[in-house]
């Protein structure tokens, strides 16, 4: 009897393995689309029917959105959340949380980069050679208490072997603390437009390889790490992967990755009722990895979407096994964007190695593709 109890025993257990096995080879995926508020129109309402995907992540605030919506009214994005809804999809508002304000006006005003790119020393030129532009831009900053003058500046330290161009990524961005009051505030408000089924975090990571910081930064890390980064100059890590890492480079690229979880879960932690995703290369390394590093992430969001732009499927693979190991049980949703040559090799070798879904960077993509991920979720 003992026997016949353990062989009914080994056998339920037995059946009950290729059940969940067969589950979760299964599963139906995720399919999230992003696009910018400002780009919507009519064909893509008619993909959304044709092709239904999950979960619309709309821009709100793109990173070359000077104002919020890009000045659109607040009628018609309520009009797109509605439509959405209606059509059976969740809506997920997007904000990029660093701004390039301004960056293609300051060009084709033939203007010097160098000399104006900052927001602030844009925003001096506007004040004395176009009020009338200064206002419309910065009068929504000015009354939700974030003044465009005032907005400090990184200093930027040349780096031999290595240079980034001045551009978006050092204009203005969350380390300065009354930026993240200023996102705070964006937030609430188009959320307040049209209640969105959760919120995504684009360009989390503010970064250049020599870019210095703010005092306030200076005073983060300085008391956090005993360490003072203003007599540092830094060096991007293929350098030093050549060159060998000082503790001082450790030390460096670690505290920029702390730093910057601090500065974004002070934006995403006040906003408990939604679900959050946040956008990931998948770095592992948080010496090397900046904000990026996936471990950091996985205790803000409750998914990451991995943008792997890799043509070599492999590399996609090893990157969606590392990612998933060290995320805690957190969604994790692949990013396909059309510079990829190959974006169905990178889909299905996402799908056979775990991933919960696939995140399309836009929806222009060739309709087989479409058809391939519907054909999943109708399986």
């Amino acid at each position: 009897m003992k026997r016949l109890l353990i062989l009914i025993s080994g056998l339920l257990i037995f059946f009950l393995l290729i059940h969940f096995s067969f589950q979760k080879e299964n599963k139906k995926p995720i399919v999230v689309w992003y696009t910018v508020f400002k780009y919507l129109d009519e064909d893509f309402f008619e993909k959304v029917k044709k092709y239904k995907p999950d979960i619309v992540l709309i821009s709100v605030f793109a990173e070359d959105d000077v104002l919020p919506l890009n000045g659109s009214s607040p009628e018609k994005l309520k009009n797109v959340v509605e439509r959405l809804h209606g059509l059976g999809v969740k809506v997920y508002f997007s904000y990029s949380l660093f701004s390039r304000s301004m960056y293609e006006e300051i060009k084709d005003k033939n203007l010097s980069f160098e000399e104006y790119g900052h927001v602030s020393d844009y925003a001096k030129y506007l004040k004395a050679n176009n009020p009338q532009l200064y206002h419309y831009y910065f009068d929504y900053y000015i009354e939700r208490g974030l003044l465009p003058e005032e907005i400090p500046k990184v200093e930027r330290k040349p780096v031999e072997g290595f240079y980034v161009e001045p551009g978006h990524y050092s204009c203005i961005n969350p380390l300065y603390k009354p930026y993240r009051e200023f996102m705070v505030k964006v937030i609430n408000e188009t959320i307040s437009i049209a209640k969105p089924d959760g919120l995504s975090f684009d360009h989390i990571r503010f970064f250049t390889f020599d870019e210095g910081y703010n005092e306030d930064i200076r005073d983060f890390i300085l008391q956090n790490f005993n360490f003072d980064i203003y007599n540092y100059t830094p060096k991007p890590p293929f350098i030093l992967d050549r060159t060998g890492w000082s503790k001082e480079d450790e030390i460096y690229y670690y505290s920029r990755a702390k730093v910057i979880e601090y500065a974004v879960n002070d934006i995403v932690s006040r906003f408990p009722d939604f679900e959050k995703f946040g956008t990931t290369m998948g770095m592992i390394e948080p010496a090397r990895a900046d904000g990026q590093y996936v471990e950091l992430q996985a205790n803000i969001f409750d998914g990451l979407l991995l943008m792997a732009y890799d043509d070599n499927p492999l590399e996609v693979v090893r990157n969606v096994k590392e990612t998933i190991a060290r995320t805690k049980g957190k969604k994790v949703i692949l990013g396909v964007s059309v510079i990829v040559d190959k974006p169905m090799e990178n889909i299905k070798a996402g799908l056979e190695n775990g991933v919960d879904g696939i995140y399309l960077l836009g929806y222009k993509f060739d309709d087989s593709l479409h058809e391939y991920l519907l054909s999943l979720r109708n399986a």
